[in-house]
């Protein structure tokens, strides 16, 4: 109970410094164009905060400040700081070529250092090199269908820095005699603790160090073509991927035994992300003359992900928690399979009354060995079209986007499994007929049963505008158009997954890890509609 008035006192500064300097050179000599540019950035990103909080104030209706504060305020309740500093050096150095705008060649290095890394391992060196040749500035293509023709190829090196601050230092915690007069200021801070309380901290470990901490690497080699037809009417990319991610940064269970955490931050040993695929973008535009004009795109990837190497047999992604939850595995990190993969019991349907769950390896029991991967998270297509239509002063956008190939856990729905009315003798519902012997000592079991197809088209953007000169209006040439329009963002969504919204929690974490496909009451998106006045001068 807080008596009288009381007090929180926050201060939360944070900083964000940024120096970049660079120096370029150009140089020409007929058809060769060479450029360099070398330059060095230095960022600094501070955050502080500090929370204290008083009670005791005279009157709760007054501003403390101007209240007399000498004989009834406490001493702070609660006492709260914390404070983060990360730093980025990084040198860099580009080359650009370019021979009679034919053959095309860029060359990049950086050396980038960051505060989060271990003593050992401040600085990560990332190369990267691109090519490209312009075949329509050939003589060769002077009469051919194609107005652009490029193609390309690349490869780099890319470095990943996303952890917490402080992670590869050591850090210590006090403990305190729990008991006694003098619990919380123990002797000798004390001088008035009983003898039982008259020792002094303790000191222990809550993180060792780790200053072997290192750059996580990704590696990625494209070839691409660019293209134009038709009077540049149709235009599209077409691209080829292979990316393999090392030194995966993973916040995971150690294996030593005397690590004073559950977990710790590491470069996991020999493990790989690979992730190939292709991509395709077209884009098509009508004959402009006319009253009626149009154009439709759209872009389409498909990607095969899998992790390589792994030393765990699952690292875990994702668990049943929660209310009423067992901490069962649900998604994870497993060797020659996608990022993100479904292992769980396979839900065969209900025999008398219980749940039938299938014995993957024939031994008559249903046990943790007759798990197995029933799914991703991760989509085997991404896409994503729109169209645009221009009739007189009306126009008309419309824009979707959708995945196919992906499954979502349902976790709402194993939660709200509402077992402890089943066995009720006056539930006669079906769904209580169909499961007459379940009970609250039978948890849920993470499986198939609330698996799901996470596949969508959903329309993301509509868009219904009307032009008009101002002259016709009324409103002579104060202005040189006005435009009308209507616009509803997230209309539908045509999927059969049966909670709100097929795209869920992609930006959640399982310890440190990020987690795919699993629906913890997801919130829907809002069903957003627009209406706008655009008047140009």
């Amino acid at each position: 109970n807080i008596s009288n008035g009381a007090l929180d006192v926050i201060f939360d500064p944070n900083s964000n410094q940024l120096v970049e300097n660079t120096l370029s050179y150009n140089w020409s000599l007929k058809s060769h164009n060479l450029t360099f540019l070398a330059g060095h950035s230095y960022q600094d990103l501070r955050d502080e905060s500090k929370t204290i909080s008083f009670q005791g104030f005279v009157n709760n209706n007054i501003e403390p400040r101007y209240q007399d504060q000498t004989s009834t305020v406490t001493l702070p309740t609660a006492v709260n700081t914390g404070a983060e500093r990360n730093e980025l050096q990084s040198y860099f150095g580009r080359m650009n070529y370019a021979f009679a705008n034919k053959y095309l060649v860029t060359a990049t290095f950086r050396a980038d250092g960051s505060s989060k890394f271990g003593a050992n391992n401040k600085y990560g060196y990332f190369p990267s090199v691109a090519l490209g040749w312009n075949v329509t500035n050939e003589g060769f293509m002077a009469n051919s269908f194609f107005n652009n023709l490029k193609v390309r190829a690349s490869y780099g090196v890319t470095g990943n820095q996303e952890i917490p601050s402080k992670i590869t230092l050591a850090s210590f915690s006090e403990n305190r005699l729990a008991t006694g007069a003098g619990s919380f200021n123990t002797y000798p801070l004390d001088p008035a603790a009983t003898t039982i309380d008259k020792y002094p901290y303790g000191i222990t470990y809550t993180r060792f160090a780790n200053p072997d901490l290192q750059w996580e690497v990704s590696s990625q080699l494209d070839f691409g073509v660019d293209f134009s037809l038709f009077n540049f009417r149709l235009t599209g990319t077409l691209d080829y991927f292979s990316k393999v991610s090392s030194n995966i940064l993973l916040e995971v269970v150690p294996a030593d035994p005397i690590q004073p955490t559950a977990t710790f931050w590491n470069n996991i040993p020999n493990m790989k992300i690979v992730n190939n695929g292709i991509e395709l973008a077209l884009d098509y535009k009508s004959d402009p003359k006319g009253s009626f004009t149009y154009n439709v795109g759209g872009n389409v990837t498909y990607i095969q992900n899998k992790v390589v190497d792994s030393p765990y047999a699952v690292l875990v992604t994702g668990s049943a928690v929660g209310s009423g939850q067992t901490g069962a595995t649900i998604n994870g990190y497993i060797n020659n399979e996608p990022i993100g993969a479904f292992y769980m019991y396979e839900f065969e349907g209900v025999k008398d009354g219980i749940s039938v769950y299938k014995d993957t390896n024939k031994d008559g029991k249903v046990l943790d060995n007759d798990r197995a991967v029933v799914g991703s998270a991760i989509p085997k297509l991404i896409y994503g079209f729109y169209t645009n239509f221009n009739y007189k002063n009306f126009q008309l956008g419309l824009n979707f986007n959708g995945m196919f190939g992906s499954k979502v856990f349902n976790h709402t729905n194993m939660t709200l499994f509402p077992k402890a009315l089943l066995a009720q003798s006056n539930n006669t519902t079906n769904f209580a007929v169909q499961y007459p012997t379940e009970t609250l000592a039978n948890a849920n079991i993470v499986s198939t049963r609330y698996l799901e197809d996470g596949s969508f088209l959903r329309l993301n953007n509509a868009t219904l505008a009307y032009n008009v000169q101002s002259s016709k209006v009324g409103l002579g040439k104060a202005f040189q158009n006005i435009q009308f329009s209507v616009t509803g963002q997230n209309l539908f969504v045509l999927t059969d997954y049966s909670g709100f919204d097929p795209e869920v929690n992609t930006g959640s974490t399982s310890g440190g890890i990020q987690t795919f496909g699993i629906d913890r009451f997801t919130y829907p998106k809002a069903r957003t509609f627009l209406i706008g006045l655009n008047l140009t001068f």
